[in-house]
C-alpha cells in the first residue's frame, strides 16, 4: 500500500487550479496518481473504522468466546473494568459469577468446550434464550444484547443521506418540503416499504374518493 517518497512527490495531489500538464504528468502518470490517491483514502478510511471496532471489542472483551469459556478469574477481573466503567449499572462481581454459572450450564447441556470456543456472541445469546437462562445470567445476557445491537458503522446512514442527491435534483427543484421529507423516509424504511401492498392502498384511496363524491 505504501509507495516510495520519490513516487509520492511525483504523484502528489494537484493544487487547486493545477492541471495535469502543469504538474508535468502524462495521462498514464495522472491515472496512477489518481489510483494512489484513492488507495490512500481507502486505507485511511479502513483504519478509522477499524479503530472504532477495536474499541468496541476491547470494551466487551469479557463476553468474547475465549473469555466466557477459558479465561481464569484473575484475567476476567483485569478486563472487567473495560465495561463496568462505561456501563456503571452492571455489577462486576455479578458478571464474573454469571460467567462461571454459564460454564456450568454449558457443561450440563453437554456442550463441548472446543466447539463453544468457536461460537459467536450471538450463539451464546441463542443458547441462553433456548434454555431460558435469563433469570440465571441476567447481567451477562444484557451485555451480550448490548454488544450485538451497538452500532459500529455509519455506512447505511451515509447511503441514506446520499439518496437526497438523487431525490432533490436540478430537475426536481420545485419539490415541496413535505414530499422531500416523505421520500427519504421511504428510502430509510425500505424494508417495510417493500412489504406494502400498493394495490390494496390504491383501492382504499379510490374507495375514499368515491365516498366523498357520493356525499
Amino acid at each position: 500500500m505504501d509507495i516510495g517518497i520519490e513516487k509520492r512527490i511525483k504523484f502528489r495531489r494537484r493544487m487547486p487550479g493545477e492541471t495535469t500538464k502543469d504538474a508535468g504528468l502524462t495521462l498514464t502518470e495522472e491515472t496512477t496518481r489518481a489510483m494512489f490517491e484513492c488507495l490512500d483514502r481507502f486505507h485511511q478510511e479502513l483504519e478509522t473504522r477499524s479503530k472504532a471496532m477495536y474499541q468496541i471489542m476491547s470494551m466487551f472483551a469479557i463476553i468474547q468466546p475465549f473469555s466466557l469459556i477459558f479465561a481464569e478469574e484473575e484475567n476476567l477481573r483485569k478486563i472487567l473494568p473495560n465495561i463496568t466503567e462505561i456501563y456503571d449499572e452492571f455489577s462486576g462481581e455479578d458478571i464474573i459469577l454469571e460467567i462461571f454459572r454459564l460454564r456450568r450450564h454449558l457443561k450440563a447441556a453437554g456442550m463441548n468446550p472446543k466447539e463453544t470456543k468457536a461460537w459467536t456472541v450471538l450463539q451464546f445469546l441463542e443458547f441462553i434464550v433456548k434454555w431460558d437462562f435469563y433469570e440465571s445470567v441476567p447481567n451477562l445476557s444484557l451485555c451480550l444484547r448490548l454488544f450485538l445491537t451497538i452500532c459500529v458503522s455509519v455506512a447505511s446512514c451515509e447511503r441514506n443521506f446520499s439518496k437526497l442527491k438523487l431525490i432533490k435534483s436540478v430537475l426536481r427543484s420545485t419539490m415541496s418540503n413535505d414530499r422531500l421529507t416523505n421520500l427519504p423516509i421511504l428510502s430509510i424504511e425500505y424494508e417495510y416499504a417493500k412489504k406494502i401492498n400498493f394495490d390494496e392502498i390504491i383501492d382504499k384511496f379510490a374507495e375514499a374518493k368515491t365516498r366523498k363524491q357520493k356525499l
